[in-house]
């Protein structure tokens, strides 16, 4: 037992040298949060919510929590909703990695045990970014979130998955106005 536990913690330690930066300067550089961390972190604060479903009659309310964690490297949004009459509680991890140059997220919701994970790119440093994601439920939909800085107090996350004729059909709209 005791050697089959060594072999792992050698193959773990293998594995860490092989995949980590080579140089200090490396490591420096890809850990460090850069101007893309910066212009997430400037969502920190509190907002009101109000979410649409295309095809749906009336909007739905709730409120979100926007705070920097981890140093700057990642911002946390907890979110609480009413949606049809059913609370929902929400909580989201966004940042940029600076090794992929990608941006990424990971969104739970009290409507599902799934985490969704989500990559994305943006052409003009953050102000649109354009995430997609496969499903874990079943049947492994394609989700597409696009996320639109308006101003410093104002963004709005657009939901798009394939419709029947497979062109991406948007069906959810969030807007958030930061509360002053």
């Amino acid at each position: 037992m005791r050697v089959n536990l060594l072999k792992c913690l050698l193959a773990f330690t293998a594995a860490i040298l092989v995949c980590a930066p080579t140089s200090p300067a490396q490591m420096s550089s890809s850990s460090k949060p850069g101007p893309e961390q910066a212009f997430l972190a400037k969502r920190a604060g509190e907002y009101a919510r109000v979410i649409k479903f295309v095809g749906q009659d009336g909007e739905w309310t709730g409120t979100s929590k926007i705070s920097v964690i981890l140093g700057g490297r990642f911002v946390l949004e907890e979110n609480q909703d009413t949606v049809m009459g059913r609370p929902v509680e929400g909580t989201r991890i966004w940042g940029y990695n600076n090794s992929t140059k990608q941006y990424e997220a990971a969104w739970m919701y009290t409507m599902s045990t799934a985490i969704t994970r989500l990559t994305g790119t943006s052409a003009d440093g953050g102000k649109i970014i354009d995430y997609t994601s496969t499903s874990a439920e079943p049947g492994g939909t394609q989700l597409h979130a696009r996320v639109r800085q308006i101003d410093d107090d104002h963004f709005v996350i657009t939901l798009s998955a394939p419709g029947a004729d497979g062109k991406d059909a948007p069906f959810q709209e969030t807007t958030y106005t930061r509360k002053k």
